[in-house]
Formats: C-alpha cells, sequence, structure tokens
C-alpha cells in the first residue's frame, strides 16, 4: 500500500472518530421521550441566552398537582440560532406565563422538556408566539 493510501485511511478514520464524538455530545435521545409531546404552561423563572446553549426555567404544575422548576431545553440550538429566529437575552421577562411544547425528560424526578426545531416555539398567555420564525435550526 502507498504511502498516500495509508494517509488517507487514516485521516478518514480519525474524522469519522470525530464526527462521531461530536453527534454524541449533541445527542438527546436517552435524555428526552422523543415519541411523546408535552403541553407546558408555567411562570418564567430564568432566561439565560448564553452560549453554548441557551435554557429557560419555567415554575409549573407537574401531573399530581404539584409547582415544579422545569428546564427547557432548546437542545442543540447555540445564541446564533435563536437570534436567527428573533429570540434575544429579554425574550422572556420574569413572571410571565409561556406555553411550550416539547419532549418530556425520560428519568422519573426530573422536569425537563425539550423543544427543538420544526417552529416549536413558546406562545405567550395570549396565544401569540413569542417569535415569528420557522425552525430553529
Amino acid at each position: 500500500m502507498t504511502f498516500s493510501k495509508r494517509l488517507f485511511i487514516a485521516l478518514a478514520g480519525f474524522a469519522i472518530c470525530l464526527t462521531s464524538q461530536v453527534f454524541a455530545h449533541h445527542s438527546t435521545r436517552g435524555i428526552y421521550h422523543e415519541d411523546q409531546m408535552l403541553e407546558l404552561t408555567g411562570t418564567v423563572k430564568e432566561w439565560a441566552f448564553i452560549n453554548p446553549h441557551p435554557y429557560l426555567t419555567l415554575e409549573a404544575e407537574d401531573e399530581n398537582g404539584v409547582v415544579r422548576n422545569w428546564d427547557i431545553s432548546y437542545g442543540g440550538a447555540a445564541v446564533v440560532h435563536l437570534q436567527r429566529q428573533g429570540y434575544s437575552s429579554d425574550t422572556f421577562k420574569p413572571g410571565e406565563t409561556i406555553t411550550v411544547h416539547g419532549n418530556p425528560a425520560r428519568k422519573a424526578g426530573v422536569f425537563g422538556l425539550l423543544m427543538e426545531g420544526g417552529g416549536n416555539h413558546p406562545t405567550r398567555e395570549d396565544g401569540t408566539p413569542v417569535v415569528e420564525g420557522g425552525s430553529m435550526f
């Protein structure tokens, strides 16, 4: 085997290893139920418009009527992705009521929701979307 073929195979193998690590880092498969959707209405507690991934915390009732802090994840979306859709550091105000739709966390006792892609944006109390736009990605 020539040197150039060995170099090509080595570089291809290296690229495959890097790619698999990137997808593993951003995978949500083991964390959220991909086949379930949950609608959650709650009060904004915190909105952190920061990299690498912005997040939202809502106070809302669980299925037993107990008020919990819910971690709302935008998945792999970075600030730049959400800015393109109209999000900013002041999109959500603490104390405002919003409704979100997403995939609930798999683990019992974990109160989390994944909102990702497909134009899945929260709505305000009057039903208007917090931002106008299509897919988050």
